[in-house]
């Protein structure tokens, strides 16, 4: 057994007996990641107890130092604390079952033996499956979980009116990641990254393109809020999700919150759609999206007593999301790569270097990544 099993051996004693279970057998069985998991390693959890048999999930960290305290510190005060909040809130605006915004059950966390250990339940064990990486969402898809989006927001929003003070506290996190890399560092991975996704556009575009982001702000600029504030996920992607078809209908679930910041709803819009879609699916369906989202967004801000058109207006939200069109192209060079990598070419963050991040434009990168491009240019964001 690896020493990461025996502690979460210990921790599962610890936390399963404070919930009441007299554990009498425990299996754990490491699940593969297949390179869509970098900061933390997983497991399975079978528990048969005299109170009833459990099937759990953990996460456990691998990344060391002050960028791991932040991930595991703020996705424990995501399901311990913020999911309580939502959750009380739904249930004093009687939302219906059906329409609430649901969080994985969060059993607890740890950092017994210096890594950062989160257990939930299993959601693939009661039906829910991962999404394809690499492959693009359909309109099912993407709308629900574009609606998932939104009550996410729409509750940071009630949040905010129904407890000011306890908003007040939560609105100094910070998207940390762009922040923790050191300056020589990230001028050299920068440079290797940019090079690599100059190679794989069109002859005619690099010129242009590379003048772009020469004249790009700095990452946090998108990561701050540009008007009313809400919580953003930050990592509001495909490999993050979960989902489960019920009667022919896509229910989605996220299941990692480990980036939560004060931000932008157009921020986390923005990623979703330029990570999970190609330039085909925006042709098609990027204003519908759009549409589909805010509509979602202003029900639930009506079934929670806030009125969408004075507190988050259609033209605030239009403005955001054309502000943040630049992060596309941010986040197309530097996280694009990271989600569409080959399992053998991921990251080990267990031996961190950032050089790890600089990876070898693969051809599902390369026509994303142009499908990018030429919707920045075609709508004037380049």
């Amino acid at each position: 057994m690896s020493d990461t099993e025996n502690i979460l051996r210990g921790v599962l004693d610890n936390l399963l007996v404070n919930h009441g279970y007299k554990l009498n057998y425990v299996t754990i069985k490491s699940k593969p990641t297949h390179g869509a998991s970098f900061s933390s390693k997983l497991f399975s959890i079978n528990v048969k107890s005299s109170e009833g048999d459990l099937k759990l999930f953990a996460k456990v960290g691998v990344v060391r130092g002050k960028c791991s305290e932040w991930m595991f510190s703020t996705e424990r005060f995501a399901f311990n604390e913020l999911a309580k909040i939502y959750s009380d809130l739904q249930v004093k605006y009687e939302i219906s079952e059906e329409d609430r915004l649901k969080f994985p059950k969060f059993y607890g966390s740890s950092r017994m033996g210096g890594k950062e250990t989160i257990i939930l339940e299993d959601l693939v064990a009661s039906g829910y499956e991962t999404f394809d990486r690499f492959k693009c969402f359909d309109w099912e898809q993407a709308s629900n979980i574009a609606l998932y989006l939104a009550k996410f927001h729409a509750l940071s929003f009630a949040f905010a009116k129904d407890y000011p003070k306890e908003f007040e506290k939560v609105l100094n996190m910070k998207y940390e990641i762009w922040s923790r890399v050191n300056e020589e560092d990230a001028k050299a991975y920068w440079a290797k990254t940019l090079a690599g996704s100059l190679a794989v556009i069109k002859n005619e575009q690099r010129g242009r393109v590379a003048k772009f982001y020469e004249s790009l702000p700095k990452p946090q600029t998108y990561t701050k809020p540009i008007g009313t504030p809400v919580l953003s996920h930050g990592d509001f992607r495909l490999s993050n999700l979960l989902y489960k078809k019920t009667n022919e209908k896509v229910q989605a679930i996220a299941v990692d919150f480990q980036t939560v910041y004060a931000g932008c709803p157009a921020t986390d819009l923005v990623y979703l759609i330029f990570l999970g879609s190609d330039e085909e699916f925006r042709a098609e369906y990027y204003e519908k999206l759009l549409d589909h989202y805010y509509n979602s967004l202003s029900k639930m801000m009506e079934w929670l007593s806030i009125d969408s058109t004075e507190v988050y207006p259609r033209e605030e939200f239009d403005r955001d999301m054309k502000e943040n069109l630049p992060y596309a192209m941010l986040i197309g060079a530097t996280i694009l790569p990271t989600v569409v990598v080959e399992e053998d070419a991921a990251p080990d963050l267990g031996n961190f270097d950032y050089n790890q991040f600089v990876m070898s434009p693969n051809e599902i990168f390369a026509k994303r990544f142009r499908g990018i491009v030429s919707d920045c240019i075609r709508w004037n964001v380049i």
